[in-house]
């Protein structure tokens, strides 16, 4: 199995596995459900593939920016109330 098919696959069972977790949980923010999927996003293609780490990779920069603004807005709704 080349290392794109495997990181599909493991992202795949990792993301439902996470998805199943937080369901069972009863969460109904979707923000929580997104940070968790980009963590799991960027702990993968780092550990399962370090040569990636030196191409450009736009949706890499474009999840950067979503969970950067995710982050920022639940840390200034606890912050300011």
């Amino acid at each position: 199995m080349d290392s794109r098919r495997k990181f599909v696959f493991i992202y795949t069972v990792l993301s439902l596995a996470t998805f199943t977790y937080l369901t069972f949980l009863g969460e109904t923010d979707i923000g929580l459900y997104a940070i968790s999927f980009i963590i799991i996003y960027f702990f993968l293609r780092l550990a399962l593939s370090p040569r990636f780490r030196s191409g450009r990779d736009i949706l890499s920069y474009i999840l950067f920016v979503a969970f950067v603004l995710l982050i920022s807005t639940r840390v200034i709704a606890i912050l300011f109330p």
